[in-house]
């Protein structure tokens, strides 16, 4: 047997049905028969499947049940449920989703329309385990990491508070604090976009754009001072109902953005537009543009151009800005010309 196919486990009463399903299906899956509900949840810890094939008019406990115990249980949350029967009704099949089911086929099934059924839903499984790897990976490094970097970052302050270090110490010191820093922000952003993805609750309320984009400027500028970039802003002071622990973030991120991309003695232009229903925030920089296949990865996680020779930040700022304007059911997107200049256009709605 194969260790690396998929899993299928199939049941229901009929020894036909059984053998037309597993027919079908097990020439590209590992498959497993049972006649009833009750051998479902017996052979489920030793299957270990990951698809679940289930008809629903079965003696003893019927496939509705079957599906309720199954979602009882945490170790199986990922397992996909397609329930099979002759029933086609709405309510019937409204009662199998209430249960817990992924989806539903009746009988008589066309053989292809099953394979692509199993096909989707288990390309999907595997895509959601890998998404919960990623989000536990991003959990514990941020959690395990915080600790010992604020630790170094007060060590570097004191060590160059001391008068009797040499010149060449205190680079050294520097060159480690400015290190830690960095991955110290990167662990503050994947604790955020962890908190995303579970359900992050906005607390909104009342307050001037202006005086957080203000607030966003001068978060960066010790960075555009010491490459002589330059931030010009004309703002309009609009009053607008948001989460401003969160928007102040996507403004900070966008305008760092900027800043790093634009060429030394470079300029950087914000400028924000009232319209009918929404106000346009637009920040320019004068860089060498994003490149057209580009323009579509921009706001993907971790989307980095050179993974070898990338420098600051994996691409999370964008992806993570993109998550919270979309909570405040604005949008974002870019404008590149290239060899020329990017803006970043964000629209929020005017309350």
């Amino acid at each position: 047997m194969n260790s690396n196919k998929f899993k299928v486990l199939i049941i229901d009463d009929d020894p036909l049905n059984l053998e037309i399903l597993e027919e079908i299906l097990s020439e590209k899956y590992t498959v497993h028969t049972e006649s009833s509900g009750e051998d479902a949840i017996r052979v489920l810890p030793e299957f270990n499947p990951d698809l679940l094939l289930l008809d629903i008019m079965m003696p003893g406990i019927d496939g509705y049940e079957v599906c309720r115990r199954i979602r009882s249980m945490n170790r199986y949350s990922m397992l996909k449920i397609i329930l099979v029967s002759g029933k086609a009704m709405l309510d019937e099949r409204l009662e199998g989703y209430e249960a817990g089911a992924d989806d539903y086929i009746t009988k008589p099934f066309v053989d292809e329309e099953l394979e692509a059924k199993v096909r989707v839903f288990l390309r999907l499984k595997r895509s959601e385990e890998i998404d919960q790897i990623k989000g536990d990976l991003l959990r514990v490094f941020s959690h395990e990491t915080r600790t010992p970097l604020n630790g170094i970052l007060l060590s570097t302050e004191l060590l160059r508070s001391d008068d009797s270090m040499g010149d060449e110490a205190k680079a050294y010191i520097q060159v480690i604090e400015d290190s830690g820093r960095r991955l110290l922000e990167f662990v503050k952003k994947t604790t955020l976009l962890c908190d995303i993805k579970n359900g992050l609750t906005l607390e909104k309320n009342i307050n001037s754009l202006d005086a957080y984009l203000q607030m966003a400027i001068k978060a960066v500028r010790k960075d555009a001072k010491a490459r002589n970039i330059k931030i010009q802003s004309n703002s309009v002071d609009v009053q607008m109902t948001a989460d401003w622990r969160m928007l102040v973030k996507v403004f900070i991120f966008v305008i760092e953005n900027a800043v790093k991309f634009s060429p030394p003695d470079g300029q950087v232009v914000i400028k924000t537009t009232v319209l009918d229903t929404s106000c346009e925030i637009r920040i320019t920089d004068q860089g060498k543009g994003i490149e057209p296949e580009w323009m579509d990865k921009i706001f993907n996680e971790f989307a980095v151009r050179d993974v070898m020779h990338h420098q600051k930040g994996l691409g999370l700022s964008l992806a993570i800005s993109k998550y919270l304007v979309e909570m405040h059911n604005g949008t974002i997107h870019a404008e590149s010309e290239k060899s020329s200049k990017t803006s970043f256009i964000i629209r929020l709605p005017i309350q």
